[in-house]
């Protein structure tokens, strides 16, 4: 017996034997955490969550946040959302002061002095090795804070549970301004403490993409706080600046207050004496409507599960999992650890905004409540590219999360008049292009999916792609911004503004011609399908290119493809975030034209040398759609190649390399689980019949379970024989056990259930 038990315990430890791993499992948190933007975080957050509790550790610069190679923290702070940011908590223990002049009540930079050096602020080092996330959870130990910090989050909650060591000088700092990606002004701050284990209070602040935003919060100790100082800092006035000017500045503090009103750069510290050991939990919630508010989402959502960090943990990777699993993949560990690390980035960029209770505050800065079929609201950085990415994932995989978002668009239109293209923390944000948000909207009803009026729905985009947009009354910009000149012109002229809107608008106007059709309004379909085929009025047939075009009808001087970007900003002149040569493929609702404008050679000449050259660009969204345009000019087989060459060489999890560009709230996590699985949607699921594009896939089987809710209940599985690294081409496919031919697969035959088998091979079958 004793020597069963013996083989048993080497057999463990060596890892022959050990539990299923579940999808969550297999998320890497850190992966592009470096050189990454404030949105992409390694802490805890739900799906589509408002709270993203996350460590920070860089100053004011573009790509803050957190970065992976930074090995001291600032603060933990509980909103990651584009331009929204707030409610940091930072550990200390000691001396709080180098003498009586200097306080360290502020961050100090990322590469320090720490500890009691006199310059240094309460920043602390990390050891590496002590770091550690997964989805739902993230810890550290903090060498000179001594401490160590766990994260854990529900949808608008988060707590902190840091383990103290013996001290009557252990602190937890709150500070109101620590440094963000966008730079924030604070404009006012009211605290509050409402009793020994609880503090709450409201910070406004307002950047370039948000005006005034409050954030309110409530928190929650688990163990009575012995006393609170609160913190102002003044401007530096002086004339030195030797070693930075942090540190000479004056602040002016406070001690034992209850309550404290400040702005810009200020805080306060709550004072414990622990024992060795010992845990403090801070729980929050939050709220943009009120602190009253912030407090109910607290009792709502942590009292349902005691205020229980473990509890809360198991909670949020029970979610995560029931989420992850709607695809289940088999292939090499590499490759499913970076499938569901990038499902799961497809779900954590965008920002709940509305409370338990429903309410939220408007662009208008009104309370509101969220009316059915809408259940949240939701803020986000442009819709622009994702028409090829979230939309096609979320809507076939995660129809809940596909509905609720498309059902916010709708909820703020409601009450602001029009579907915003960028709701950044609700307002109608000038960022980006084009109303791409809208084909999610379309898509949702082709593929039958919709819990809206169509109808509605119908007259609310058709008002946006007829009125030219213009500055809204509350703030922002609605609509296109060159809508009146493209109207006019059937371009957007080289005197007024960007080229490539031209072809943005083309595409838009396709996806509602299609709208239009399903719901039998024949003479918007035919007005919006002759808009569609604008972007010819700028292909220049003697050079077979895309180009700038002035009002007259002449043409820019300047014919070369390769020119890069815009002249002021993203809607000046030229393209924007790309050259004529990728925005001429930017016809997806046309691409039987766009071959014979081209010439069928030249198109897939072109293309291929693009993919050698390194003029296609996987990097960012106007060029998302070429490996799959092969599929539409003859040359199948090169899809194949080029789309899972994408998917093996462009992705991985290191925090290094896991993206080439910009992860973008979601987009290039989504792209990554649409090729691995070897489809895409090169219409966005906008056509009366949305269909998929097919390619090969990475994985040895992918098994999709339809949600019962809205599709079948069932699954629809792809299988791949002989999947080996160097069998890039499909040979022959059936579905459901009959020969399959072509490569656009429809959406009802997915939806259904059924089984697509695809023998691979190592040769082209042309």
């Amino acid at each position: 017996m004793k020597k069963i038990v013996l083989s048993l315990l080497i057999i463990l430890s060596t890892g022959i034997i050990s539990a299923q791993k579940k999808p969550a499992d297999y998320v890497n948190v850190f992966a592009g955490t470096s050189n990454s933007r404030w949105m992409l975080f390694p802490g805890p957050s739900q799906p589509f969550g408002m709270v993203k509790l996350s460590p920070d550790n860089q100053g004011n610069v573009w790509n803050a946040g957190y970065e992976y190679s930074v090995n001291s923290i600032s603060g933990f702070s509980h909103l990651h959302g584009y331009s929204l940011s707030g409610v940091s908590y930072m550990p200390f223990v000691g001396d709080l002061y180098f003498g009586e002049e200097y306080a360290k009540l502020f961050p100090g930079p990322p590469d320090g002095p720490f500890g009691h050096m006199w310059t240094a602020g309460y920043r602390s080092r990390y050891e590496k090795e002590s770091e550690k996330g997964s989805a739902g959870y993230y810890s550290v130990h903090l060498t000179d804070a001594k401490s160590t910090v766990e994260l854990t989050a529900t949808d608008r909650c988060g707590m902190i549970r840091t383990t103290f060591p013996k001290s009557d000088k252990s602190a937890l700092l709150l500070d109101f301004n620590p440094p963000t990606e966008e730079s924030s002004e604070i404009v006012d701050v009211k605290f509050s403490k409402v009793s020994a284990t609880v503090i709450q209070g409201s910070i406004t602040f307002k950047n370039g993409n948000t005006d005034e935003t409050i954030v309110h919060f409530q928190s929650q100790f688990s163990k009575p706080v012995k006393s609170i100082d609160s913190w102002q800092y003044g401007k530096y006035t002086g004339d030195q600046t030797n070693y930075g000017t942090d540190w000479r500045r004056k602040a002016k503090i406070e001690k034992n207050v209850t309550s404290f009103n400040g702005k810009g750069q200020c805080g306060v510290i709550m004072h414990f004496e622990t024992a060795e050991g010992e845990q403090v939990i801070t729980s929050t919630g939050l709220s943009f409507v009120s602190v009253e508010n912030a407090g109910l989402n607290l009792k709502t959502e942590l009292g349902a599960l005691n205020y229980d960090f473990d509890k809360v943990v198991a909670n949020s990777k029970q979610v995560w999992n029931d989420l992850l699993s709607h695809v289940e993949v088999k292939g090499k560990e590499e490759d499913v650890e970076k499938f569901y690390t990038n499902f799961y980035r497809s779900f954590t960029g965008k920002n709940l905004m509305s409370d338990v209770n429903g309410e939220y505050v408007d662009m208008c800065e009104k309370v509101q409540k969220v009316q059915a079929p809408a259940d949240a609201v939701y803020s986000s950085d442009a819709m622009w590219g994702t028409q090829w990415n979230l939309t096609p994932l979320w809507t076939l995989v995660a129809p809940k999360y596909a509905n609720s978002f498309a059902n916010s668009l709708i909820e703020l239109q409601r009450v602001g008049g029009w579907i915003p293209q960028s709701p950044v923390g609700l307002e109608y944000a000038l960022v980006m292009a084009a109303q791409h948000q809208n084909s999610l909207l379309i898509s949702a009803y082709q593929k039958g999916i919709a819990e809206f009026d169509p109808n509605k729905v119908y007259e609310m985009i058709k008002h946006d792609y007829t009125t030219p947009g213009e500055k809204h009354p509350c703030g922002g910009f609605v609509g296109n911004i060159y809508l009146k000149e493209y109207m006019e012109y059937g371009y957007v002229p080289e005197e007024t503004g960007t080229t490539s809107h031209t072809m943005e608008y083309a595409f838009d106007d396709w996806c509602m011609s299609e709208f239009a059709t399903a719901l039998n309004k024949k003479k918007d379909a035919k007005y919006f399908l002759n808009r569609s085929k604008n972007y010819e009025n700028i292909f220049d047939k003697e050079i077979g290119y895309i180009r700038r075009k002035h009002k007259d009808g002449t043409w820019y001087a300047d014919s070369n493809p390769l020119t890069m970007g815009t002249e002021g900003g993203w809607n000046g002149k030229g393209f924007m975030e790309g050259n004529a040569w990728q925005y001429t493929w930017f016809v997806p609702q046309d691409l039987p034209n766009l071959v014979k404008l081209i010439g069928k050679d030249e198109f897939n000449r072109r293309l291929e040398e693009g993919f050698e050259k390194g003029y296609v660009d996987l990097t960012n969204q106007p060029n998302l759609e070429a490996p799959f345009l092969f599929n539409y000019s003859g040359k199948p087989w090169l899809t194949q190649k080029y789309s899972r060459m994408v998917a093996n060489k462009y992705y991985s999890t290191s925090p290094y390399t896991a993206w080439l560009g910009e992860e973008d709230e979601g987009q290039m996590g989504a792209l990554y689980c649409l090729f691995s699985m070897g489809i895409f949607e090169m219409k966005s699921g906008a056509s009366v019949k949305p269909y998929y594009d097919i390619s090969t896939p990475v994985f040895d089987e992918i098994k999709i379970n339809l949600d019962k809710k809205y599709y079948s209940g069932g699954t629809f599985t792809i299988k791949t024989v002989n999947n080996k690294s160097e069998n890039d081409y499909i040979q022959s496919m059936s579905l459901n056990g009959k020969k399959f031919e072509g490569f656009q697969l429809l959406h009802k035959d997915v939806v259904k259930g059924g089984e697509l088998h695809i023998q691979l091979g190592p040769l082209p079958k042309k």
